[in-house]
């Protein structure tokens, strides 16, 4: 991965939103930011990155670091500088020219350059330890530990190796167009709206000596303002108990609790209680989410999730995506629209469908698709307040017991077991999520399991996960895994994820999925029905490649680069063709 200007489109300045930021949401957020005003050449798309970096608050990182302990050693230096040091740190190495555009100083952006440096000494020498550490028991008795010293890689490398391990796909690279076009519509509608009330307050200013003004500008709006809404609005003995509940896990589990502690809303919901309560004034204000079990008294809710000084003025919302509710808590006469679920179509395009929701008091409370446990929730909301759609205010999750993953059935019998089997519940869990589907319900089967050629020649198990939907299409997904180093500690990932338009059921479908597995080259996976003999490829013009072998419906077959789409020929002398499964952003 390269920073410079041979590069063209998001992928020109990708490296630098990876490097600025701690996961990849957030790069992509910071990339969707630099796109919306309309860069489009490698530079100026840098120095957009880098100005949008500055901006950027700092919060915990969530991603898990890299499995490399070089590597590692620079994220977690990354994370551990100043947010302005690290942009001016980051920049200056890479792209020097990006750096005069954030009004900084040779020597400020040389000073940063010495305390990334600085940092990375002792990050350096902690992953020697780990590392030593790990190898300890696998060294012969009494012998001495290997002798390492330090990285001497210059920090440019090693800036751009970290970088090069998160790579952006054609289907993200899409996603991120698609977001900032839209960014750029709304924020060209905010003008419009703007301009409108512009060219209408000029109009009223020539009328301002004849006409009486109406008195003061309405107060703004507060959500968690007013008397407590709900259904257990009327129980004081609740609420009081309610209030007195200690914030446990937080930096607010203060006994007693502040005076200013009030419950903006309590009530039952679908598969269980829950309540909003507000504590503190001023900057010392937060709003936190109290959730337990169908008729569960106050010592029997736990807190889900605090804001921290959250602006007023937005709706917030709390959803038990495996019970399957979601509350939103706004303001009277906020319009609420959900979309629970994305729809992927019969011809396997994914779109969302948003129907008003019922709104009492400023509270929407909907009942949802019972989902697996999950970060990443299907459903989405939007609000509209006096015409204008509102931003999206925060969603917190409730955590919920999970039956955990599902049997699944299988179209053929399974490998004997390895490490990579249990990238399966973890790739599946997460896809489930974002569908809003469980696994016991959605038809969810295992079309093939088994090894695939990775680095060094080493098998990586790997398994081919069919979804159905109600449309007919299906979603596929490839979860695969290995022993990620000397612990035992495992990987996962998937091939791809996308979808196949409706067709014939599971076990005579068709499915092509291609697998990069740091081998020395991607494989393509086919799997066709049992008792196929062979499958011929093709490229994306429609012309025929070659025929090549199968085993019982199965190949594995190197050097796929080229093909598009394959026709696999069944036991009984059929035909059945099928693309080869692109990724697909499934948000809708």
């Amino acid at each position: 991965m390269r920073i410079d200007d041979d590069v063209e489109g998001p992928a020109a300045a990708w490296p630098l939103a990876v490097l600025l930021t701690d996961d990849r949401a957030d790069a992509e957020a910071l990339m969707t930011t630099a796109l919306a005003g309309r860069h489009r050449e490698p530079a100026a798309l840098r120095r957009a990155v880098a100005r949008a970096a500055l901006d950027v608050a700092d919060r915990p990182a969530s991603a898990s670091p890299p499995r490399d302990p070089a590597a590692a050693a620079v994220a977690a230096t990354l994370r551990a500088l100043p947010r302005r040091t690290r942009v001016l740190a980051v920049v200056h190495l890479l792209d020097p020219p990006s750096a005069g555009e954030l009004r900084a100083t040779a020597a400020e952006c040389d000073a940063a350059v010495a305390a990334l440096a600085a940092e990375l000494g002792p990050q350096d020498a902690r992953a020697r330890a780990e590392r030593e550490a790990l190898e300890a028991p696998f060294r012969a008795p009494g012998s001495p530990p290997p002798v390492r010293g330090p990285d001497r890689t210059p920090l440019p490398d090693r800036l751009r190796a970290l970088a090069a391990g998160t790579e952006l796909t054609a289907a993200q690279t899409a996603a991120l167009e698609r977001d900032a076009a839209e960014r750029r519509r709304s924020r060209r509608r905010t003008r419009l709206r703007v301009l409108a009330a512009v060219l209408a307050l000029a109009g009223l200013a020539a009328l301002v000596r004849v006409v009486p003004w109406p008195g003061a500008a309405a107060p703004p709006v507060d959500v968690f303002a007013g008397p407590t809404r709900g259904s257990l609005a009327g129980d004081a003995e609740f609420l009081t108990e309610l209030q007195a509940q200690r914030w446990a896990g937080t930096d607010l589990a203060t006994q007693p609790p502040p005076a200013e502690r009030r419950v903006v809303w309590a009530a039952d919901v679908d598969g269980g209680r829950a309540a909003l309560v507000v504590s503190g004034t001023g900057r010392d204000f937060a709003a936190a989410w109290f959730a337990g079990p169908p008729g569960a008294m106050p010592r029997g809710m736990r807190v889900q999730g605090v804001q921290l000084a959250p602006d007023r003025s937005l709706p917030v919302a709390l959803a038990a995506p495996v019970s399957g509710a979601l509350v939103v808590v706004g303001a009277e006469g906020d319009r609420v629209e959900v979309s629970p679920r994305p729809e992927v179509a019969a011809d396997g395009t994914v779109s969302r469908t948003f129907s008003p929701a019922t709104t009492v008091d400023g509270v929407t409370t909907v009942e949802l698709p019972q989902s697996t446990r999950t970060d990443t929730p299907a459903v989405r909301f939007t609000v509209v307040r006096d015409g204008s759609e509102l931003a999206a205010g925060p969603l917190d999750l409730v955590t919920e017991p999970d039956p955990g993953p599902p049997w699944l059935p299988r179209l053929r019998p399974a490998p004997p077991p390895a490490a990579g089997d249990a990238a399966v519940d973890d790739q599946l869990e997460d896809l489930l999520g974002r569908l809003g589907q469980r696994g016991d319900t959605s038809g969810t089967t295992v079309l093939w399991a088994g090894d695939l050629p990775g680095r060094d020649d080493r098998p990586v198990r790997t398994t081919l996960v069919a979804v159905p939907q109600p449309s007919g299409a299906v979603v596929v997904i490839a979860p695969h895994g290995t022993t990620a180093d000397l612990s035992g500690r495992a990987d996962s990932a998937s091939c791809v994820t996308g979808t196949l338009p409706a067709g014939p059921p599971l076990g005579q479908r068709v499915v092509a999925v291609r697998c990069d597995l740091g081998g020395s080259g991607p494989v393509l996976l086919v799997v066709g029905p049992r008792g196929a003999g062979t499958v011929r490829l093709f490229d994306e013009t429609g012309a025929a490649l070659d025929d090549r072998p199968m085993d019982d419906g199965v190949a594995v077959l190197t050097s796929p680069a080229l093909v598009a789409a394959v026709q696999v020929t069944t036991a009984d002398g059929r035909t059945v063709g099928a693309p080869v499964v692109e990724e697909t952003d499934l948000r809708g």
